[in-house]
C-alpha cells in the first residue's frame, strides 16, 4: 500500500515549524510575491532559505506558491525571483499562469512543476492540454469526486493532489472574479475579500430572507482517510495558510495519525473520536462536510446561518501548544567512536543515506584515571541543539587511554555540524544552474512586433442565447456570433441556417460547455452532431479541456478562445497561439495591459478581441443556489436567469442555471460597458470588439449596438443603462 504524502501549509515561519513537529511530509509556504495568499505573513527571502535548510535536514519537502496570474513585467522577474530558492534545492512550485510555467521551465529544468487548483483542471483532458509545460503534479478543482480524481490520475500519468481538509470557495477556483468585481481585489491575484462570506437573500418567484448561500461548509475527510490511501492519491493537502500555527499543528498531527494508523492496519477504517472532536472544535465555520469528494453539491453543504469561524477555546490551543508546538524534534543519527592511545580519536556518524568520519586529538596512554567507555557514551549524547538525536552509539576502546572531554565534545559538534551540511547540500542544484539566457522564448521580449501589430477600426463580435438578440445582431452587421449549444432550439437553429445562407460574411461559432468533467464527455453528442452540420465556422471554449474535444473530434474549423482561458501575458499567448483564431483579453487587466498583448493582423492565428458590452459572470458554480433555495428551474429557458442574489446593497446578481452540465454562473448585477473608451479601439489591436447578451431583449440588443457603432465612428454617446467600466481603467489588485 503506498504511503501518501501529508501536505500541510504555511502562512509565516511559526506554522512552517509547527507543521514539521505535527509530522507533516511536505509544506507549501508563499514567498513575498506571486502568492495567491497576498495577507499571510509569508516568507521573506532568508526565511524562505533557512524554512528549504531546516526541511531537507529532516527529509521534508518545501513547495512554494507561484499562483497568481502575472502581468508582463511581473513574468519578466519571476525567475530572478527563484533562483537563489531553486540553487537551494527547492523541491517544487504551484502554479497557475501558463506563461509561469513556461519560464520557470526554461530556466529551472529541475524544478518540478505543480499545476495549480486555480488552473480549474477538472479532467485527464485539461491535463493533456497543458502537458508540455512539464508538469508534474496537477492539483485539480476540489469540485470533483474521489471517482474522478482517481480516473484523472490513472487518465493523465500524473502524481494527483487533493485537499482533504480546510476553507472551501464556493465557486471553482480560478473562474471567480466577484471580489475582483465587487471591490478590485482579485483572488486571481491573492487578494479575495470573500464576497461569498457576506449576506444575500435569494430572490426567485419570492424572495427569501437574509442568508449565506455563497459559505460553504469547511471540508473535514478524516473519516475518508482509508479511501483515499485506497485510490492512490500521491499527496493529501491540507488548506490555511491563513491560519495559525496551532490549526497547522492540530490538524496535521491528526491527519498524521489517522495516516499512519490505517497504513500499519487497514481493518482499522475508523477514525479516533478525539480526533474527530479536535477537528470539529478548531477554527471552522459552524460545521464540517466531506465536500464534493462524496456529494455532487447540496444545500446541506452551505452554512447557511453562519459563515464566520467559531471560536476556539484557549484550552484546546494550549493543549496543543504544550503537546506539538513545545516539542523538540531531531533526527536520529548513529555514532561509533574509536580510541586507541597513539592514534587520533576517529568519531563516525551516520543519518539516513549520509556518513561522516572526522578524526580529532590525539588519544593518550592514561596515567592516572582512564577515560571510561560511560563517559564517552554521555558526552557524544549530548546532541542538543544540533537538530539530531544519538539513537545508537556504539564505542570501541583498547586499554587505558585518555582524552580530555573538550577535545571529545568539539569532534561531535563538527561531525554533526558537517553531517547536518551535507545532508542539507544533498538537495542543492548548486551544480544545476538556471539556464536564463540560453533559450529564449519566441513570447518574450518583443513577440508582438515579430508578428505584426495590427491596427484599424476592429470588427463587432457577439454572444447570443435568443433568436431576437440574433436578429438585432444579423441586422447591425455582427461579423462574428457566438451561439451556445443550450440556446440553438428548432427556431433557432433554422434562423441560423437561413442566415448562413443570406449573409456568408456572418461566421457563427459553436460555444461549448465552460466546464468539462469526465461526465461531460457522455453529454457532448448533440455538440457533436452541431458542429457536424458545417453550420458553425468555428466553436468557442472556456478552458483547456474543451480544446483537446475538439482535436479529438477532428476539429478542423476555427477556435476562438473566450476571456476564462486567461492570456495575461505574451509567453501564455505564445503558448497557445497556434490553437487559436482569437484570445479574448481578461478581465481584469486594465486597458493599457490589454493593448499591450499581442495582436497579429488579419489571417494571422492568436489574434485579439475585447469585451466592451454585456454583464461579467463573477462566479462559475458546481454547487447549485437553486437547490439551496429549495426549487427546481429545469424548466427554465437556455441562459435566463431564473432567481438573483440580492446583496446588503440591494444590487440583484443574476444567476443562471445549465443543469445539463450541472453549473451555476452567477453574473455581475450590471454590465460591463467600454463605451467611454471606444475611441481608443483603433489603436487596441483588437481584431474584434464583443457584446455579451443576456437578458437584453431583441429592441435593446439592437440599441445597444447602435450605440457603440456610433461611438467608433467618433461620435460621443452617453447610453441610458446602469453600467461598469470593470478593471480597464485601473486594473485589479
Amino acid at each position: 500500500m503506498k504511503k501518501p504524502e501529508l501536505l500541510a501549509p504555511a502562512g509565516d515561519y511559526g506554522c512552517f515549524q509547527a507543521a514539521l513537529k505535527a509530522g507533516a511530509d511536505a509544506v507549501y509556504i508563499g514567498g513575498q510575491q506571486y502568492g495567491a495568499r497576498a495577507y499571510a505573513g509569508n516568507f521573506s527571502r532568508d526565511e524562505v532559505l533557512s524554512a528549504l535548510d531546516e526541511a531537507h535536514f529532516f527529509g521534508k519537502k518545501i513547495y512554494l506558491t507561484v499562483n497568481t496570474l502575472m502581468k508582463q513585467e511581473e513574468l519578466d522577474r519571476l525567475a530572478d525571483f527563484i533562483a537563489p530558492f531553486y540553487e537551494a534545492g527547492l523541491d517544487g512550485v504551484i502554479v497557475q499562469d501558463v506563461g509561469a510555467l513556461l519560464v520557470l521551465g526554461e530556466n529551472f529544468p529541475h524544478l518540478s512543476l505543480h499545476a495549480s487548483t486555480q488552473m480549474t483542471v477538472t479532467d485527464a483532458a485539461g491535463v493533456e492540454a497543458l502537458k508540455r509545460l512539464g508538469i508534474v503534479r496537477v492539483v485539480p478543482a476540489r469540485e470533483l469526486s474521489l471517482e474522478e480524481a482517481v480516473l484523472l490520475k490513472k487518465e493523465s500519468g500524473l502524481e494527483v493532489e487533493v485537499f482533504i481538509h480546510g476553507a472551501m470557495c464556493y465557486c471553482y477556483s480560478g473562474q471567480c472574479l466577484f471580489s475582483s468585481m465587487l471591490g478590485g481585489r482579485s483572488g486571481n491575484r491573492g487578494r479575495c475579500a470573500q464576497p461569498c462570506r457576506q449576506p444575500y437573500r435569494i430572490r426567485s418567484k419570492k424572495t427569501g430572507k437574509a442568508c449565506y448561500p455563497l459559505s460553504l461548509k469547511d471540508l473535514c475527510t478524516i473519516d475518508l482517510i482509508p479511501e483515499l490511501v485506497d485510490a492512490g492519491i500521491d499527496s493529501f493537502k491540507i488548506e490555511g495558510r491563513m491560519k495559525r500555527a496551532e490549526y497547522v499543528a492540530g490538524v496535521t498531527d491528526a491527519y498524521r495519525r489517522r495516516i499512519d494508523e490505517y497504513l500499519a492496519c487497514p481493518e482499522k477504517r475508523e477514525a479516533l473520536p478525539a480526533d474527530k472532536k479536535l477537528l470539529s472544535s478548531l477554527y471552522v465555520r459552524s460545521g464540517l462536510g466531506g465536500g464534493y469528494l462524496k456529494k455532487h453539491n447540496g444545500r446541506d453543504m452551505v452554512t447557511l446561518d453562519q459563515p464566520g469561524y467559531a471560536g476556539c477555546s484557549e484550552e484546546l490551543l494550549q493543549e496543543i501548544r504544550s503537546r506539538i508546538l513545545e516539542r523538540t524534534i531531531a533526527f536520529p543519527v548513529s555514532m561509533t567512536a574509536e580510541l586507541q592511545a597513539g592514534r587520533p580519536v576517529r568519531l563516525t556518524a551516520q543519518a539516513g543515506e549520509e556518513t561522516v568520519c572526522l578524526e580529532g586529538e590525539m588519544v593518550q596512554q592514561a596515567q592516572k584515571r582512564p577515560l571510561t567507555e560511560e563517559e564517552v557514551r554521555k558526552q557524544l549524547a549530548r546532541t542538543g541543539g544540533s537538530g539530531f538525536l544519538a539513537e545508537r552509539i556504539e564505542i570501541f576502546m583498547e586499554g587505558d587511554v585518555f582524552l580530555p572531554v573538550k577535545a571529545l565534545n568539539e569532534l561531535r559538534r563538527s561531525v554533526l555540524e558537517e553531517l547536518r551540511a551535507r545532508r542539507i547540500a544533498a538537495y542543492h542544484n548548486d551544480g544545476k544552474k538556471r539556464e536564463a539566457g540560453k533559450k529564449r522564448h519566441a513570447g518574450s521580449g518583443d513577440a508582438a512586433a515579430a508578428v505584426g501589430c495590427r491596427t484599424g477600426m476592429p470588427e463587432l463580435s457577439a454572444s447570443v442565447i435568443t433568436p431576437s438578440q440574433l436578429e438585432a445582431c444579423l441586422e447591425a452587421g455582427v461579423s462574428r456570433i457566438y451561439v451556445p449549444e443550450a440556446a440553438i432550439n428548432a427556431g433557432m437553429g433554422k434562423r441560423l441556417r437561413k442566415a448562413g445562407e443570406q449573409m456568408p460574411s456572418c461566421e457563427f461559432f459553436l460555444s461549448l460547455p465552460l466546464i468539462f468533467r469526465s461526465e461531460t464527455r457522455e453529454q457532448m453528442g448533440r455538440v457533436k452532431t452541431l458542429l457536424d452540420t458545417g453550420l458553425f465556422a468555428g466553436a468557442q471554449i472556456a478552458s483547456p479541456s474543451g480544446l483537446v474535444w475538439l482535436k479529438e473530434n477532428g476539429w478542423k474549423g476555427k477556435i476562438a478562445f473566450d476571456h476564462r482561458i486567461y492570456v495575461w501575458n505574451r509567453q501564455t499567448w505564445e503558448y497557445w497561439r497556434q490553437d487559436m483564431d482569437t484570445y479574448c483579453a481578461p478581465l481584469e487587466l486594465n486597458g493599457r495591459d490589454v493593448y499591450a498583448l499581442p495582436s497579429p493582423g488579419q489571417g494571422q492565428p492568436g489574434r485579439k478581441e475585447i469585451l466592451v458590452y454585456g454583464r461579467i459572470p463573477m462566479m462559475v458554480t458546481a454547487n447549485c443556489i437553486q437547490k439551496t433555495a429549495g426549487e427546481c428551474l429545469r424548466d427554465a429557458a437556455p441562459g435566463k436567469a431564473g432567481l438573483f442574489l440580492i446583496d446588503r446593497y440591494q444590487a440583484a446578481f443574476p444567476v443562471v442555471t445549465d443543469c445539463r452540465f450541472c453549473y451555476n454562473v452567477i453574473y455581475n448585477s450590471v454590465p460591463l460597458s467600454l463605451h467611454t473608451f471606444l475611441g481608443e479601439m483603433p489603436e487596441s489591436g483588437a481584431a474584434f470588439v464583443r457584446f455579451d447578451f443576456l437578458q437584453e431583449s431583441g429592441e435593446k440588443a439592437k440599441e445597444i449596438l447602435g450605440l457603440f457603432q456610433e461611438g467608433l465612428s467618433g461620435e460621443k454617446i452617453q447610453p441610458e443603462y446602469g453600467f461598469t467600466t470593470g478593471h480597464f481603467r485601473k486594473g485589479a489588485q
